[in-house]
């Protein structure tokens, strides 16, 4: 049983996905403290960046009936995002979208000296999960923690709060409308 786990998350509906994977599998219970780093510089525009923070916030306080469970929310910062994603020589900004907030997850579970960490981002059907477990491997190379493998085969159908339609950055937004735009033709 894991004493304590930080786990980056992306929205509320995939916080109660990854959450519910680890009990089920027997990772974390009642007993372990559960830290959730709402890390998404990536999220665009602002305000969909605020609403899926606040759905986090919304679905926090049964979470506590449950778990001993805090959010950690750092500064919204999407230059940080965006310098990865438009300097970088990579033609992948999925790949260095996943790798700015993974990188940062490790940071952060290393300055805070917790052992266990994992990303909703594994449960999400907005997500390429094998890519993302490629990503934490290679960055855990040079942390040497316990990255816990999520995946969406318990994942339940939550409502009562704010849910997206897109995986949060300005290109999937721009992508999503174009789609909805070309399916009205």
């Amino acid at each position: 049983m894991i004493d304590k786990i930080l786990i980056h998350t992306c929205c509320a509906d995939c916080l109660l996905n990854a959450l519910n994977f680890l009990e089920e599998k027997d990772f974390i219970n009642d007993d372990s403290e559960v830290v959730s780093l709402f890390y998404n510089p990536n999220i665009h525009p602002r305000a969909e960046y605020l609403e899926r923070l606040n759905a986090v916030k919304k679905v926090l306080p049964d979470l506590k009936e449950h778990w001993n469970i805090n959010i950690i929310i750092p500064n919204y910062s999407p230059k940080e995002y965006m310098s990865k994603v438009l300097l970088s020589n990579s033609k992948n900004r999925c790949d260095n979208c996943w790798e700015v907030r993974i990188k940062f997850l490790f940071e952060y579970a290393k300055k805070e000296n917790i052992h266990y960490l994992t990303t909703t981002l594994l449960t999400s059907h907005y997500q390429e999960k094998d890519r993302i477990l490629k990503i934490a491997k290679d960055t855990n190379k040079n942390y040497n923690l316990e990255f816990v493998e999520l995946d969406s085969s318990l994942n339940e159908t939550h409502s009562g709060f704010y849910k997206q339609n897109y995986c949060g950055c300005c290109f999937s937004l721009t992508e999503k409308m174009v789609g909805s735009i070309n399916n009205l033709k």
